[in-house]
């Protein structure tokens, strides 16, 4: 009797809360991911892409430093290579490039053979690049995209700017040490907020003193995705925003870069010396 008793109750429930489900929050990470890859597109829409671009404007706060940039940004992508590329108006911070050309990752110079704290970031930590991780789903190679290239655990649900979201946990298929979460929109299983959180231990001094002066470095990044609509029967995110933290013995550098994505394409030709991981 206990059990028809529970059963009896949980069917009053649901009956009783229209599009809510108790199960809904048991969700497994590969359903997640599942639902994820459909609210993209359905299945015969994501294979009749062979390669996309996006082109759109960005702006980069400096925040920290109180001031900015602008200038546009690329992203092109097939089945096995990606590139996210900037052109920028600043001085001394002309250009950003984060290239996989199949085999491996790469990342440009900002200005004059020196990268960008986001570039040295990402280059300390190339399978950012190398799984597609950058950018999320605006790359045809995105990580959770046909195939899942790390591995990924269900983390429950978590309310991000007032929504609840399910949260995954990704990690490299060699590990790391960055500690990578993966939000999606509880009801539409869109992709939006990916972070990043880093923390490199204290330096060792010459003494117990000096070494008493230094503190640990943490880094965090987060990729926002927003404005989700329809680009070449796919629903992809036209808003995406870049947030760089770091803060330590050095001090505290904040940067933001904000990009607005205008124009989409898809299954073009391709020049291939975008994904050349030399190439200047």
């Amino acid at each position: 009797m206990r059990y028809v008793f529970i059963g009896l109750l949980l069917a009053g429930v649901l009956a009783g809360s229209p599009g809510v489900s108790v199960f809904a929050q048991k969700l497994k990470a590969e359903e997640i991911v599942a639902k994820h890859q459909d609210s993209i597109g359905a299945a015969d829409a994501r294979s009749a892409i062979k390669n996309r671009i996006a082109v759109g404007l960005v702006t980069v706060r400096f925040i920290s430093q109180k001031n900015q940039a602008a200038g546009r940004i690329v992203l092109a992508s097939d089945s096995r290579r990606n590139f996210l590329g900037m052109t920028l108006s600043a001085g001394d911070y002309t250009s950003e490039r984060f290239v996989f050309d199949g085999k491996q990752p790469f990342v440009g110079f900002a200005y004059n053979g020196v990268r960008s704290v986001l570039g040295n970031f990402v280059q300390s930590n190339a399978w950012i690049v190398e799984e597609s991780l950058l950018g999320g789903e605006l790359a045809g190679t995105w990580a959770l995209g046909e195939a899942v290239k790390g591995k990924i655990s269900s983390d429950g649900i978590k309310k991000i700017d007032g929504r609840d979201c399910y949260v995954l946990g990704y990690s490299p298929k060699g590990g790391g040490d960055v500690e990578v979460k993966l939000y999606f929109d509880k009801d539409t299983f869109r992709h939006v907020r990916t972070e990043y959180k880093r923390i490199s231990s204290a330096g060792i001094g010459r003494s117990p003193d000096e070494s008493s002066g230094f503190s640990e470095t943490r880094h965090k990044i987060v990729e926002e995705f927003a404005d989700h609509r329809q680009a070449g029967g796919l629903t992809l995110p036209h808003s995406y925003k870049i947030h760089y933290l770091v803060s330590g013995q050095k001090g505290t550098t904040e940067i933001e870069w904000a990009f607005d994505l205008q124009q989409f394409a898809f299954n073009q030709n391709l020049d291939e010396s975008t994904f050349v991981t030399g190439a200047k």
